[in-house]
């Protein structure tokens, strides 16, 4: 007998059609659900086309939840007659997430337009919505309680899989007014291998959209950088909102202690450019193991900052003579700071603390190009290991993505 897993997020959503017609066939399969957290980061880059629900059949693996609830439901016995059934069960199924897609539109839309946001959901719920349950309760009510042919099929799963999703996105029970399609479900769920699954399935539904990120700053790299090289790390789809210099003086009263970068994530604000990185480095695990990895790694990100402030203090001195006496102070600690990290990679197997990569590591290669720029060469010309290193970040798949559409600017 083949072995079935099905790999999704800790909700019902896309994943349950799948898990619904596998138990009602009486199939055995590993209900795989991961930790949000480890999405962006550990899961996604693994998944076929960095999407799930994802079906695994003796190790192999396919996505597109649509394609495995039709290819399930030919093995047991949940298509058509024939082609013109099947049709329009791939026609009502389409229908289906027709509608999914119109309730999803509001709910994920981004919260700082709360205006449009609000406009969207009601004429989805007020208009839309009731546009499309009229006619599948009256295309239920034709086919003597189905979807299709009078008889149970996929299609009847999908629709009872996924409507509490859309219930928990519209913010109630949208077939409450529906006779027909309330019988559908009701009539789904009473099936004994349903009411089975349904009994043992984890009854936590970690159900939530994935937060909003949006950060504010100069049309420059500078303190920015680092924070949009590991949002990109995170797979994290983030605003990336740039402010011209002309901008800034009306802005700045509005952010707090009025300085940037800020990072809004779900409309709250944060600032201070390496608490930021701290907090996502946590969350996207490369803020070290343990104490002592943490202290090592902000260590050496706290060293980097000393070099970085001193280089930006010569550099936007505007009394020439305060300038000339600061370059050499700024260069003694520019050299001195990169000799100790040339060394520190060079013992730590390419990376600046214990052989993996840290934030301190992105930090560095997001540094890279504004303080080249600050001191008009490469800043790390003589540092081979330490070239290297920024090379090997910005290999990273999710980093490269990000380096390939950013915008070019001066700094």
């Amino acid at each position: 007998m083949p072995s079935y897993k099905v790999t999704y997020f800790p909700v019902k959503a896309l994943a349950e059609p799948i898990r619904m017609i596998l138990s009602y066939a009486g199939q055995e399969f590993e209900d795989d659900r991961f930790d949000r957290e480890d999405w962006p980061t550990k899961i996604k880059p693994t998944m076929p086309f960095g999407q799930v629900p994802v079906l695994e059949v003796d190790g192999k693996r396919i996505n597109q939840s649509t394609a495995i609830c039709r290819y399930l439901a030919k093995q047991y016995g949940l298509v058509g007659k024939d082609d013109w059934e099947n049709l329009e069960i791939d026609s009502t199924v389409d229908t289906i997430h027709d509608m999914r897609s119109k309730i999803a539109g509001f709910f994920y839309e981004d919260d700082t337009n709360a205006e449009a946001k609000a406009k969207k959901k009601e004429v989805a719920l007020k208009e839309t919505v009731p546009f499309y349950l009229e006619r599948l309760d009256a295309q239920v009510k034709k086919n003597n309680g189905y979807f299709v042919g009078g008889k149970l099929t996929w299609a009847d799963f999908v629709f009872v899989g996924i409507i509490d999703y859309l219930n928990a996105m519209a913010g109630y029970n949208i077939i409450d007014k529906y006779d027909n399609l309330k019988s559908l479900n009701e009539k789904v769920l009473a099936l004994p291998k349903i009411k089975e699954w349904v009994a043992k399935r984890p009854d936590i539904e970690n159900f939530k959209k994935m937060p909003s990120y949006k950060l504010t700053y100069f049309n420059i790299t500078g303190l920015g950088e680092p924070i949009r090289y590991l949002l990109s790390y995170g797979g994290v789809d983030f605003e990336d909102k740039r402010v011209s210099f002309d901008e800034w003086p009306a802005l700045k009263s509005q952010m707090p202690m009025g300085q940037m970068p800020l990072l809004e994530i779900d409309g709250k604000k944060y600032n201070q450019s390496q608490a930021i990185l701290r907090y996502l480095a946590k969350k996207f695990k490369v803020a070290g193991g343990d104490d002592d990895e943490a202290y090592e790694i902000d260590n050496a990100v706290d060293t980097m900052a000393d070099m970085r402030i001193a280089l930006a203090t010569w550099h936007f001195e505007a009394d020439a003579a305060a300038k000339e006496r600061q370059k050499e102070k700024a260069f003694s600690k520019m050299d001195l700071v990169l000799g100790k990290l040339e060394e520190t990679v060079k013992k730590n197997s390419g990376y600046l603390v214990r052989g993996k990569l840290s934030w301190a590591d992105i930090s560095l290669a997001a540094y890279n190009d504004f303080l080249s720029k600050v001191i008009g060469k490469s800043l790390v010309a003589d540092y081979p290991e330490l070239k290297k290193l920024i090379e090997k970040v910005s290999a990273v798949p999710n980093i490269k993505k990000y380096l390939e559409k950013r915008p070019v600017t001066q700094m």
